[in-house]
């Protein structure tokens, strides 16, 4: 999708009234091939009747376009109709932007859908974050999956191939921050950029309610230390970051901003940014259920089947007023980071920040392709 497709959302920068969501997670199945310690569904089962194919489209019918699609789990590669969910919504809702998280244990299903999304939505900006958390058997340890280290890097490398043939697509890998590896991070940092193809890392805190609830217990030192090397990287073209859609460097400038308002966060425990969930973002769960954030299990809005489908009825019900009104009154604030990315980017006092951290990333660019092109001419 080119700029223009981009620039359409743009006026939600400045007036959000009557917003429909347009970042959809979509949690498309609880099933899951891993049981890891630090899983957010630990505490959120809100159903397993998930959605058929057919109710998906329904729901999709439903609603206005909007510009990214987060379908996760569970593990989502082990929906096999999962490249046909993702083409729903590209035609019906013209998303512009997909992105999965995998555990990279489902090398052939993942390869299978995701070379048929690139070949059926060739217009899309698609990535696949391949999850790895430790090295070796650390990670197995933490998703408590024997040999899915080495899956998931089978995986992501084969996806590295993939971008070599479509220039729309990007693989990348992300690492969720808990109390079992936060000691580490500098050591899988240092392995990701000197033993794997990986250009594009970034990381989630652990969150929500997890399985276990100590894997919450990080130290938060550790996680900025691992924050300020992601931003080196990319400051000094170690990493590209993202790359390969319009507007990709402002989204890298966000993400060094955003890890910074993490930390505040944590460290203040107060809100920073206003928060947009129920606005601009909203969570549909596999059962159907619809909440304004994922971790706002006590603001269910409605289930889409007792609407006859019909998201926007119950995004504009009295029950979304309800939960708008809890979240903007309680100046709700976490560390989500899929939210925290409408936070900053649609929030105008945020833009001398971002604008600063773009001119800064581009300037690394021009000088590091000025500097390559000298030392060709020589």
């Amino acid at each position: 999708m080119g700029f223009a497709s981009y620039l359409k959302y743009a006026p939600l920068i400045f007036f959000k009234k009557n917003a429909s969501p347009i970042y959809l997670v979509f949690f498309i199945t609880e099933n899951c091939n891993a049981d890891c310690k630090h899983c957010l569904l630990g505490g959120i089962h809100p159903g397993k009747d998930q959605l058929s194919i057919d109710e998906i489209e329904k729901v999709s019918n439903h609603m206005d376009d909007f510009l990214f699609l987060l379908p996760t789990g569970g593990e989502p590669f082990l929906r096999k109709d999962l490249s046909e969910i993702i083409r729903i919504f590209h035609r019906n809702n013209h998303v512009l932007n997909v992105g999965i998280p995998t555990n990279g244990g489902l090398t052939s299903q993942v390869l299978e859908t995701v070379r048929s999304v690139l070949d059926t939505c060739p217009d899309l900006d698609f990535m696949v974050d391949v999850s790895v958390d430790g090295i070796g058997e650390d990670h197995d340890e933490i998703r408590r999956t024997p040999g899915l280290f080495k899956k998931a890097m089978t995986t992501f490398s084969e996806l590295k191939k993939l971008e070599k043939e479509y220039p729309r697509f990007t693989a990348t890998i992300e690492t969720t921050v808990s109390s079992y590896n936060d000691s580490k991070l500098l050591d899988m940092y240092k392995y990701f950029t000197e033993n794997t193809e990986a250009d594009t890392i970034f990381t989630l805190l652990c969150r929500g309610k997890p399985m276990e609830p100590s894997a919450k217990f990080f130290n938060v030192e550790n996680y900025e230390k691992y924050a300020r090397a992601m931003e080196k990287g990319i400051k000094e073209r170690m990493l590209t970051g993202y790359d390969r859609f319009p507007f990709a460097d402002l989204i890298n400038a966000k993400r060094i901003i955003r890890h910074r308002v993490i930390a505040k966060v944590i460290r203040e425990n107060r809100q920073i940014l206003p928060c947009y969930a129920g606005v601009l973002g909203g969570a549909l769960f596999a059962n159907g259920d619809v909440l304004p954030c994922e971790l706002h299990d006590d603001l269910k809005m409605g289930n889409v089947r007792d609407f006859d489908y019909d998201f926007k009825k119950i995004w504009f019900s009295e029950k979304g007023d309800h939960a708008r009104k809890v979240i903007r009154d309680s100046k709700c604030f976490c560390t989500y980071e899929c939210f925290l990315t409408l936070n900053i980017l649609f929030n105008p006092k945020v833009y001398p920040s971002i604008i600063k951290e773009y001119l800064g990333l581009k300037w690394a660019k021009y000088t590091k392709k000025t500097l390559k092109s000298k030392n060709v001419k020589k």
